[in-house]
Parts: structure tokens; C-alpha cells; sequence
């Protein structure tokens, strides 16, 4: 998918997976969206195909809601503004360079041309020492500020949009986690961007230099000399032979001889009227268009390129669990779901309440399958009793409240669930029967809550309360439905 087909993914996905009070599409917008990209796309479709119409499908929706969203959608990434104000900033600094260390007379050992070369030589060199090496990619240390900038670029325009929200308000949490999801998700186009504007940036650098060399050259007398406490004559003629060996050969110019160079160490009197700069400005022009101008136009126009191609092959990963549900509705992949009682026996009603439960939480008419019940010390049969978990896609973990979560017996039956399948399991806690027998004591059950809570810490797992005797049904199918669009595989 391209970027703004990705920007609708990446949108609807962080609405999609709120908290069941943070819900703003309707279960009618989220079968709508998923039967226009059906009938759009088909089974046949590639995922990304189908995971982009369906977001955009579902996104018409938000929009009517949050009128943020719109303003998201047609957002553009790239603006050709952004070059010229780079190239702005770079002829400043340049400009700024000359003026300020540039006299009537140009040293030839310290003009700015000599720095502006340096520094671009030291970028060259890290980029082929980055290139060259194991550290690919804009995460590696030598461009983790480049990173960092970026990912703050590619969230700043949206972040500006939550000032318009309230706070605490399902809107803005939903926003919230799109602009850190796109940040990321946009991290290598956004620094491939960013790159960009740095290299026309200080292209415009060392054109400024030449402009402001030759400009200033065509209304002053520029001289040339060179001092040093370190070195003579011959010393410094060998030098700027080999720093300007390019330059010589391309412009045909000769450097002084030693006598000549000799004569320009504090050039004063006749020596300084014969010290003309203009072969020197030519040299260094020559020198700052062969290792800045040039070379950061290349990488410029590089960079450029693979910005337009990750633009239009967008890096979204969709081996998340949220897009995993989706592509198996596309492919008619019927959901199986198969419960796993441990130690408690569902009566008819609450059986049934939490069969429709799991159906309102699933988009596509799961197939349920109620195992039998494990009971408590037969957690070390589980592949034995249950060799039906293989073409289950969802498991439920089902406990009873009434007993007292331990790790030996409830941890070990967690345990032998995640090495006997892979797929995503749900811990459920039914309530019922320790509510309707504390009914007079709600400290009991809120104690008792407590106690789970912390074993589901313990293991590294969330869980979710259902009380299956009671009619609050539309919650429990939210807050399931929100934990099966998580981004991780519980």
C-alpha cells in the first residue's frame, strides 16, 4: 500500500483497538467497512489490498464523528516547500560564513572553504563507515539524532490536532496512539526525508561560499597570504598541492612555486599588490562544487528516490494480531474458538451467555467449541485430553472465582495452554458464583479481583471478569473485543 492508504490503516487500527469505553465505530460501521472491502477487493485480494479499502471504508465513518480525522486524511507527507526552505537555511549559513570570515585579504591556509570541506568529507566518510559496517538503517548511533528528529517531524503535525481535543476524551486517546503508531510506523520515510533536506542544505552551503567569493571578489580587491608558526614554506606549498590536486588538474591552473608562495607569507608592499585572489577563488569554487555541491546532490537526489519509493511501497507490517483477524475474514477463514474449562461445570444459561458473547466479539460467526472440563492436577494431560487445540484459532482460558488463583495448579494449566498451541489465548474469570454467594459482602469479590489480578501479573497475562449470570453482556463483548484487536498475541 502507498503512504496515505497505510495513513487510513494506521488511523482506523488505533481507534479499532481502544478500550471498550473508547469505542467510536459502531459494530453496523465495522461490518459495513469489512463487506465494502469484500466486495471490493475479494478473497483473492492482496492483504494489503484489503486491509486499505476496509480503513478506508471505516474511516468515512470516523470522520462523520471526529472531525480531526479529516483533517489527518489529507494531510500530505512531502511538501516541495520544505526544499526551498532548506535551501534557504543553507544559503544563510553560507552567506553568514563568508561574510563574517572573509577580510580583504584570504588566507589561504583558513578560508570557510576549508571547513565546509572538511565537515562534508567527515559526513562522507561515517555514511561509508555506516554503509560499509552492521549498523544499517537510520537506528544505528551515527544517526540516531536523524531518527529521533524524524520521528518528532512525523508526529508534530498531528499532535498539534490534540490541542483541539479534550482531554481524557476518547478522541484524544485514540489520537494519541495514532500519532506515536505513525511515528513509528513512518520512521524510515520520514528520515529518508529528512536526510534529504540535510543535503540540499549544505549544498546550498558551499554555494553560497562560491557566490559570496566571486560577488565580493567583483566589488573588492582581494589579496591573498598565508602565515604560520608551524610551518614553511615548503611545508605549506606541498600541502595545498595535494588539497588542491583536483582543482589544478580540472582548471588548468598553476600553483606558485615555492619562491612565489614565499613571497605571500604576510604578503605586504609589492608582493601584496601582485597577490591577486581570483586563481585562489577559482581553485576553492572548483573544490567546494567537486566534494560538496555535487556529491550531496547526488545523495540528495538518492534519497529523494527512496523516499518516493517507500511512499509508494509503504513498510507496514500487518503480522499483528489486528490484521491477522482481518485477513482471515477475507479469506472466509472461519474463526474457531475452543474454551478450556479448568476445574467448574457451566451451567446451561451461563454457557449460553457466553457463547453469544464470544459471537458478538468475534466479526465472522466463529465456530465455539465448549472442551471438557480439566480438572484441577490434570493440567499435565492438557495435549492428551484436548488434541482438538490444532485447528483452534482463539483459545479461552475459563476459570472459577470461587477458587484462589495458584500458580501450581492454575499457572501450570496456563502453561501447558502456551506449549501446547500458539495461537492467541484469553483468560476469562466467571464471577457469578462467587457474587451471588457474597452478594452481601462486595469487599469479598473486590479482594478476590485483586488476588487474580495480581496472579495474572505473576504470569505476565490480562484477564477479563464475566460475571455469566448477568445481563451486562455489551461490556463484557467491548472489552473482549478490544483485547482480540491488541497489538501483541496475548
Amino acid at each position: 500500500m502507498n503512504e496515505h492508504e497505510a495513513l487510513h490503516v494506521v488511523l482506523v487500527k488505533s481507534f479499532e483497538t481502544q478500550s471498550a469505553e473508547d469505542q467510536l465505530l459502531s459494530d453496523a460501521d465495522r461490518h459495513e467497512a469489512t463487506r465494502t472491502a469484500l466486495e471490493g477487493v475479494g478473497a483473492r485480494g492482496t492483504p494489503d489490498a484489503f486491509i486499505a479499502a476496509r480503513a478506508q471504508a471505516a474511516s468515512r465513518s470516523l470522520a462523520r464523528q471526529v472531525p480531526q480525522v479529516d483533517r489527518i486524511l489529507h494531510r500530505d507527507g512531502w511538501h516541495s516547500a520544505w526544499l526551498w526552505l532548506a535551501i534557504g537555511i543553507g544559503l544563510f549559513i553560507g552567506i553568514s560564513a563568508d561574510v563574517f570570515g572573509s577580510g580583504r585579504q584570504l588566507n589561504l591556509l583558513a578560508p570557510p572553504a576549508w571547513l565546509v570541506i572538511l565537515w562534508n568529507l567527515g559526513v562522507y566518510i561515517a555514511l561509508a563507515t555506516r554503509l560499509l559496517g552492521s549498523q544499517p538503517g537510520p537506528s544505528s548511533s551515527s544517526t540516531g539524532w536523524i531518527a529521533s528528529t524524524a520521528s518528532a517531524l512525523a508526529a508534530l503535525p498531528f499532535r498539534r490536532l490534540l490541542k483541539l481535543v479534550p482531554s481524557a476524551n476518547a478522541q484524544s486517546t485514540a489520537l494519541t496512539d495514532f500519532a506515536s503508531t505513525w511515528s513509528r510506523a513512518s520512521l524510515p520515510l520520514a528520515s529518508k526525508r529528512l536526510v534529504v533536506l540535510l543535503h540540499v542544505a549544505s549544498a546550498a552551503v558551499a554555494v553560497a561560499l562560491i557566490i559570496g567569493m566571486y560577488v565580493r571578489g567583483l566589488v573588492f580587491d582581494y589579496h591573498v597570504a598565508w602565515g604560520s608558526t608551524f610551518l614553511d614554506t615548503e611545508n605549506v606549498h606541498v600541502i595545498l598541492s595535494c588539497l588542491l590536486a583536483p582543482a589544478l588538474w580540472l582548471s588548468g591552473i598553476q600553483l606558485p612555486d615555492a619562491a612565489q608562495m614565499e613571497a605571500l607569507r604576510d604578503a605586504s608592499g609589492l608582493a601584496r599588490a601582485q597577490s591577486t585572489a581570483a586563481p585562489w577563488i577559482h581553485l576553492y569554487a572548483i573544490m567546494l562544487l567537486l566534494i560538496v555541491v555535487l556529491p550531496r546532490t547526488v545523495l540528495a537526489c538518492w534519497n529523494q528516490w527512496q523516499a518516493r519509493r517507500l511512499s509508494e511501497h509503504f513498510p507496514l507490517s500487518l503480522d499483528e494480531q489486528y490484521y491477522r483477524n482481518l485477513l482471515r475474514i477475507q479469506h472466509g477463514v472461519a474463526t474457531q474458538v475452543c474454551v478450556l474449562p479448568y476445574a467448574l461445570s457451566l451451567a446451561s444459561g451461563a454457557e449460553q451467555t457466553l457463547r453469544r458473547i464470544l459471537e458478538l466479539a468475534f466479526d465472522n460467526s466463529p465456530q465455539i467449541e465448549l472442551a471438557a472440563t480439566t480438572p484441577q492436577g490434570g493440567e499435565d494431560d492438557l495435549i492428551g485430553l484436548h488434541a482438538n487445540l490444532a485447528p483452534a484459532t482463539h483459545l479461552v482460558a475459563l476459570f472459577d472465582m470461587t477458587a484462589t488463583p495458584e500458580a501450581e495448579y492454575h499457572g501450570a494449566f496456563l502453561a501447558a495452554i502456551a506449549a501446547a498451541t500458539q495461537v492467541p489465548v484469553f483468560i476469562v474469570v466467571n464471577e457469578s458464583g462467587f457474587a451471588a454467594r457474597f452478594k452481601e459482602y462486595p469487599q469479598r469479590l473486590i479482594e478476590r479481583r485483586e488476588a487474580w489480578t495480581t496472579f495474572a501479573r505473576s504470569v505476565q497475562k490480562s484477564l477479563l471478569y464475566f460475571n455469566l449470570a448477568s445481563p451486562q453482556m455489551a461490556a463484557y463483548v467491548s472489552a473482549l473485543r478490544s483485547s482480540i484487536n491488541e497489538r501483541v498475541t496475548p
